[in-house]
């Protein structure tokens, strides 16, 4: 009994073991943690570069400095969710912190960290030398009433011939000046500005209401000369779009896109604010089509326009007025009142080549004459695309073919290109039949086909 009871246990015993082998103890898994904002002038809201900003309560000391655009990045890993305390620091400024809760594998956009100045004394400077431009809240605007950001900050900084800031004693007055720009009503305030204790001044550009890019540019006198700053170079873009400035083209009127599949027509939409200016970049257009497959939208460039793929495939066009093979293409943005505007275009996709001929047959008398009528068209009765030949030529003796015997096609979708006319006339008095040979020929994008007839001449 008792040798049974001792077997029993160590049983048991195996199969903690055994479980025990099986199931191992988990441990977290440490994973990145990224943290990032920016770092901005607490009276003039602009970016601060060189600002030291470091993580209080990390495990390696964390730290790193901001950019020109006063931006910075912090990561590093972590096993569980903690919070985290980002303290910005820069010499002549106030510290500031947040705290932040950081969660594995998760990126945390901090809010910004404002530095207030300190009032401490600059380091004594010499006379005015050259004026730098410091920081720029954005390098591009938007037009009047676009209700995107009208004003741009511009710091420009009077240095010494050292480079050092001038200091009050060392005050200058900065007049700001504008060179080239579109003409629309843009300008820039104050006209003039006296520098401060860290020899800085700051302009502030409004647009008008005409897109361009606008510099701007400041200069001092000292000493009966002019020092003045690179230009500083400001886009104003356009406003949103306009319904009265909305419109589609399209590279090709008429395709082969009927009966081939995957040919492509390029469809580009112009899309202009209500001050006739391209809009805004980056603006976005949506694009349907009834027939074929189409890219559903596009952004506008610098230019104001975009364009997409029109593809032929199903479903093949029918237009509840002109027929089968005309598509309705459709583009369509937002307008600056939340309403959708738009604009159409018609595209034929044009099918297989397809001839007729009136009269069929003809006997021509003597020194007399046979006016044709025939007609070149796809399947659908639309007319062919563009490069597509037609040739007519007449096999006899002593007769001579007038009208249109040869003819390239344009883009288009006028029923006027589908009707030709010719005219053969005798010209040997000879009363003599003999017989005559007519044969239509086309070729090129939408294929080929061939008509033949005979007849005779006397």
């Amino acid at each position: 009994m008792k040798l049974l009871c001792n077997l029993t246990f160590c049983a048991i015993l195996l199969i903690a073991v055994i479980v025990s082998c099986d199931s191992p103890t988990k441990i977290d898994e440490k994973k990145r943690v990224e943290i990032s904002g920016k770092v901005l002038n607490k009276l003039t809201n602009l970016p601060l570069d060189d600002a030291f900003v470091k993580i209080k309560n990390s495990p390696d000391g964390l730290s790193t400095l901001t950019d020109l655009e006063g931006k910075y990045t912090l990561a590093f890993e972590a096993d569980s969710e903690f919070t985290v305390t980002v303290v910005a620091s820069k010499e002549s400024y106030i510290a500031d912190s947040a705290n932040a809760l950081a969660i594995p594998e998760r990126s945390v956009n901090m809010p910004a960290l404002m530095l207030m100045p300190t009032s401490s004394t600059p380091t004594a400077s010499g006379n005015a030398s050259s004026i730098i431009l410091r920081a720029q809240s954005t390098d591009h605007i938007a037009v009047r009433e676009s209700g995107d950001p009208e004003v741009a900050q511009l710091v420009f900084e009077v240095q010494d011939s050292a480079g050092v800031p001038v200091d009050l004693e060392h005050s200058v007055e900065v007049d700001f000046i504008l060179g080239a720009g579109p003409g629309g009503g843009e300008f820039i305030s104050p006209t003039s500005e006296f520098t401060n204790n860290s020899g800085q001044v700051i302009a502030v550009l409004t647009s008008g209401i005409i897109a361009g890019s606008v510099q701007i540019i400041a200069q001092i006198q000292i000493d009966g000369q002019t020092i003045r700053s690179k230009p500083v170079a400001v886009a104003i873009h356009g406003g949103l779009p306009d319904q009265n400035h909305f419109s589609l083209a399209v590279e090709k009127l008429n395709f082969p896109g009927y009966n081939i599949f995957g040919l492509k027509d390029r469809i580009t939409a112009f899309v202009g604010d209500k001050y006739s200016n391209p809009v805004r970049p980056n603006t976005s257009v949506y694009f349907s089509s009834d027939g074929g497959i189409i890219e559903g939208s596009s952004q506008t460039n610098e230019e104001g326009s975009c364009s997409v793929d029109l593809i032929s495939a199903e479903p093949r066009p029918f237009h509840t007025t002109l027929g089968a093979g005309f598509a309705t293409v459709v583009g369509s943005t937002i307008d600056e009142n939340q309403n959708t505007i738009s604009d159409n275009i018609i595209v034929l996709f044009s099918g297989i080549p397809t001839i007729s001929i009136s009269p069929t047959s003809f006997d021509i008398p003597n020194l007399g004459y046979q006016s044709f009528i025939y007609r070149v068209h796809d399947q659908n009765l639309n007319p062919l695309s563009s490069g597509q030949s037609i040739n007519v030529s007449v096999d006899g003796e002593g007769i001579e073919a007038l009208g249109t015997t040869d003819a390239n096609l344009p883009d288009t979708q006028s029923q006027g290109w589908t009707i030709f006319g010719f005219t053969i006339a005798e010209t040997d008095s000879t009363v003599k039949p003999r017989p005559i040979l007519i044969e239509i020929t086309t070729n090129g994008p939408n294929g080929g086909a061939i008509l033949g007839i005979g007849g005779t001449a006397r």
